[in-house]
C-alpha cells in the first residue's frame, strides 16, 4: 500500500498542473478589448505552427515572389547567352515573379521587364511588350502576391502569398487567450465548401473589380463568400481567356471553371484535392492524380474492352486527367494549365467550333493524338466505334445471362 504522503503529494502535483492550465487560459487579452487585426507575418506564425511551417515553405505559394537582394540566387533565367528580348541584368531586378512554368522580373521602378523565362522550354518569350513601361506591377499584380495590399498606398504587410493571405491577419489571434485562439482567426478547413473555396478563388480567377479600376476583388476578406460586390469574371466572349467550347485559355481560371463544374455542384472544394501546406506533387495535389481521383470515383472500371470510355483499337486509358483535364490554358506556354471544369472534350468539338483545327479548338484527344496528322474526325470515329464496341459487348453479355 501506497505511503499517503506520495498520495497526496500526487493530488498536489495535479492540482497544480490544473491550476497552470486555468491561469494559462486567463492569459492574453480578452475579445472585448481587441481591436482590429494586424498582419505579423508568416515568421510569428511559424513560432506556434513550426512543422505546417517547414512544409509551406516549400510550396509555390510561399516562393513565387522573391526579393534578389535578400536571395540573389533566386534569379533563374539564362543571362548567359545572348538574346535580344534581355535588356538588363540581374542586378536589375529586384523582385522575381514565379518559381516554376515561367520568372518575370521587377526592376526598381516597379516595372515587369518584356524578357520572361520559361523553365520548361529554357527559352525567353516577350512578356507585355508594348505597354511595360507604363504598367506598374505593384497595381496590376501586387494583391495576389503579397500579404495585406493596400490599394491605396501599394503597400503590403508581406511578399509573396504567406499564412496570413488564407487567414486573415493575425495579431489577435496571438494576443488572445486560449479559449479564444479559434475566433480570432479564420481556417479554412472549417469553413462552408463554398467559402473555403471563395479564399482560393479570390486570386485563382481572371476579371475586374465592379469600378473596373482593379484586377483582384476589392473588399473581399477571407472568410466571405465572392461574389459580383467583390469581383467580376471575365466574359466568356473574351476570346484571349477563353475558347470557344468555354474552357480555360489563359492562366489563374481556375475557379471560374471550378463553379461550373459537377464538382462544384457536389460540393467537392479545392482542398479535397490540393494541399495547401505542403507540395508533393507538381500541382500541389493530394496524391497522384489517377489515385485522386479513384479515392472518389472507385466505380470506374479499367477493363481495357468493356471498361471506362473504350477507344476501338486501343487499350483502356489510365490517365483520368488526360481526357477530364485536358491541358488547354497558359502559364508559360499552351497546355501548361489544365481545365477545371471536370469534363472531356470530345473532337467533334473541335470540328463543330475549331472548323477542324485543334489550334482554334483543343480537344481532350489531339493533345496527345498529334503526330502523323491524327485528325479530329478520325479520333471521333475511334471514339463513337469504342461506344458501339462497349454496346455490342454489354447486349451479348445480357444474353448469356
Amino acid at each position: 500500500m501506497r505511503p499517503r504522503w506520495i498520495v497526496f503529494a500526487l493530488c498536489l502535483g495535479l492540482c497544480a498542473l490544473a491550476g497552470m492550465a486555468l491561469l494559462s487560459c486567463e492569459k492574453g487579452v480578452p475579445l472585448s478589448k481587441m481591436g482590429p487585426p494586424k498582419y505579423v507575418g508568416s515568421e510569428k506564425c511559424a513560432e506556434c505552427h513550426s512543422r505546417i511551417a517547414l512544409t509551406f515553405r516549400n510550396t509555390l505559394h510561399s516562393k513565387v515572389m522573391q526579393d534578389t537582394k535578400k536571395n540573389p540566387r533566386a534569379v533563374q533565367g539564362d543571362f548567359i547567352t545572348s538574346d535580344p528580348l534581355v535588356d538588363f541584368t540581374p542586378e536589375d531586378a529586384i523582385l522575381t515573379h514565379g518559381v516554376q512554368w515561367k520568372q518575370r522580373y521587377i526592376d526598381k521602378d516597379w516595372r515587369v521587364r518584356v524578357a520572361q523565362w520559361n523553365f520548361e522550354t529554357e527559352n525567353w518569350s516577350p512578356y507585355n511588350p508594348k505597354g511595360w513601361k507604363t504598367a506598374d506591377w505593384r497595381a496590376k499584380c501586387g494583391y495576389c502576391h503579397v500579404v495585406g495590399f493596400d490599394k491605396e498606398t501599394l503597400k503590403w504587410a508581406e511578399l509573396s502569398v504567406g499564412c496570413e493571405a488564407c487567414h486573415g491577419p493575425a495579431s489577435n489571434h496571438i494576443d488572445s487567450r486560449l479559449e479564444d485562439k479559434s475566433k480570432t482567426i479564420v481556417n479554412p478547413a472549417s469553413l462552408p465548401f463554398k467559402a473555403a473555396s471563395d479564399v482560393c478563388g479570390q486570386c485563382h480567377t481572371r476579371g475586374k473589380s465592379p469600378d473596373k479600376k482593379w484586377d483582384f476583388p476589392v473588399g473581399f476578406r477571407v472568410g466571405d463568400y465572392l461574389g459580383p460586390q467583390h469581383f467580376k469574371v471575365v466574359e466568356k466572349s473574351d476570346k484571349s481567356a477563353w475558347w470557344p467550347s468555354g474552357h480555360v485559355k489563359m492562366h489563374r481560371q481556375q475557379y471560374p471553371e471550378w463553379r461550373e463544374s459537377a464538382h462544384a455542384k457536389a460540393g467537392i472544394s479545392c482542398k479535397i484535392c490540393h494541399s495547401v501546406h505542403e507540395a508533393k506533387t507538381k500541382f500541389a495535389t493530394t496524391m497522384n492524380p489517377n489515385n485522386l481521383c479513384l479515392s472518389c470515383h472507385g466505380n470506374v472500371s479499367t477493363d481495357p474492352v468493356r471498361g471506362h470510355a473504350p477507344i476501338a483499337g486501343a487499350p483502356q486509358h489510365s490517365d483520368c486527367i488526360g481526357c477530364h483535364m485536358p491541358p488547354t490554358g497558359q502559364s508559360a506556354t499552351r497546355g501548361d494549365e489544365r481545365t477545371h471544369r471536370f469534363r472531356t472534350i470530345p473532337p467533334r468539338v473541335t470540328m463543330e467550333l475549331g472548323g477542324g483545327d485543334p489550334a482554334n479548338q483543343p480537344n481532350s484527344c489531339n493533345h496527345c493524338h498529334s503526330h502523323k496528322n491524327q485528325k479530329p474526325e478520325d479520333l471521333q470515329k475511334a471514339l463513337d466505334d469504342g461506344k458501339k464496341l462497349l454496346l455490342k459487348s454489354a447486349g451479348a453479355s445480357m444474353l448469356t445471362q
